[in-house]
């Protein structure tokens, strides 16, 4: 008897069971946190995943101002001005040891040096330039000159005018010849409250005007 009824359920258990089955495949549609998409929402998706996703580095923009290019150098203009210049007062054999520096060399004339400073006159050759050192009284002169290029620059430009800019510890005069860049550093010895003040425009100016090119390839 009881092999009977157990036999007598099967078919009925089974019934429930795709009944039971049947509910819980339309129950999914019903459910909103298991509805499947639809294939257009799908793409939808996609696209705007592709549109907000980080731009490739190939693709990232290059800021002109964080780039840093080599200087074209005009050495023919440059030592036509050596030549002209061989007989600068004294700076010539500051700026002969050792190779010549990838920019021409330019120095200032005419400067009057504390007495016994003239062995503390200082030229060092750099990967991209030079600089030289000048001490002096009230202030100290540092020369360099740079044949690295960082921010726009108009393609050819050989020359730029003086510009005067006043610093916490001096000024400094900036220009551009023969294409490449120099800068002229007054520090001042003895400064003074917040702002420095050992030398005026004009004088920083006029020894900025000084400079002569002393020494090219």
């Amino acid at each position: 008897m009881r092999k009977q009824i157990a036999l007598a359920l099967v078919p009925a258990c089974a019934l429930l069971g795709l009944a039971g089955c049947d509910k819980f495949i339309r129950g999914m549609g019903d459910d909103p946190a298991t509805e499947i998409s639809e294939p257009e929402e799908v793409a939808l998706e996609d696209q705007a995943r592709t549109d907000t996703a980080p731009a490739d580095e190939a693709d990232k923009p290059v800021y002109a101002q964080a780039v840093s290019e080599e200087a074209i150098i005009d050495w023919t203009a440059a030592r036509a001005d050596v030549a002209s210049n061989s007989s600068a007062d004294g700076n010539f054999t500051v700026a002969a040891g050792g190779d010549a520096p990838p920019v021409p060399v330019m120095l200032p004339t005419g400067i009057v040096l504390p007495q016994g400073a003239e062995s503390d006159v200082k030229f060092q050759p750099l990967n991209d330039g030079y600089f030289a050192f000048y001490p002096g009284t009230d202030y100290n002169i540092v020369v360099n000159g740079t044949n690295e290029i960082i921010g726009d620059r108009a393609p050819g430009t050989t020359d730029a005018p003086m510009r005067f800019i006043p610093t916490m510890s001096g000024a400094q005069v900036a220009f551009t010849k023969y294409g490449a860049d120099y800068l002229i550093e007054f520090e001042c010895t003895h400064a003074d409250g917040e702002h420095a003040d050992c030398i005026s425009e004009e004088d920083a100016l006029s020894i900025a005007n000084s400079l002569v090119a002393v020494r090219s390839r």
